[in-house]
């Protein structure tokens, strides 16, 4: 792997958290069970609420508040499920590419991945591919209601395959 240079702090200790909204429990639920993760499965942001790390599939978790930082951390998993921060998303997609043959980032804004063609490259450079892309709505406050599109992408290591597309959207 190239990614030797993702370690770097994300957040300090006077960090400004504005930019985390914590997925609700019912979506990360969906997200986690729509994709079926197993082996060992890491959530590197949990955050300090209710969501994604409350599914029992999950066997780690790190979040930089309760004094695991994703950006410490040495081990490698299957599988990496989180809703990562915005000021962060590119360490944390790298991070991820270093520590995960599985990801799944969502939701996110579908620009955050699909805006950026060093994003893209840095997928395909580190052997990744998209294996599928799920469509949903934003979720209900106090989530940004933006008008972009939410979407959860799951990243493959090795999969150089068509990407499914899922549709959750009711409108």
């Amino acid at each position: 792997m190239k990614l030797k240079h993702w370690k770097k702090k994300a957040m300090k200790d006077d960090a400004d958290y504005s930019d985390v909204v914590y997925t609700p429990k019912d979506l990360a639920f969906r997200i986690v069970d729509h994709f079926k993760p197993w082996g060992s499965v890491l959530e590197p942001c949990c955050g300090t609420e209710q969501g994604y790390i409350d599914h029992p599939a999950f066997t780690h978790w790190c979040e930089v508040r309760k004094g695991k930082d994703f950006f410490d951390y040495e081990k490698f998993h299957d599988w990496i499920i989180t809703n990562p921060p915005y000021s962060t998303f590119a360490q944390f997609l790298e991070g991820s590419l270093y520590t995960a043959n599985e990801i799944v980032l969502g939701p996110i804004k579908a620009d955050q991945i699909f805006s950026s063609k060093k994003r893209l490259r840095v997928i395909k450079e580190e052997g990744f591919g998209i294996r599928e892309i799920v469509l949903m709505d934003t979720p209900p406050k106090p989530w940004p209601q933006t008008g972009f599109q939410y979407c959860a992408v799951w990243l493959s290591r090795n999969y150089f395959g068509p990407i499914n597309f899922t549709d959750w959207r009711t409108k």
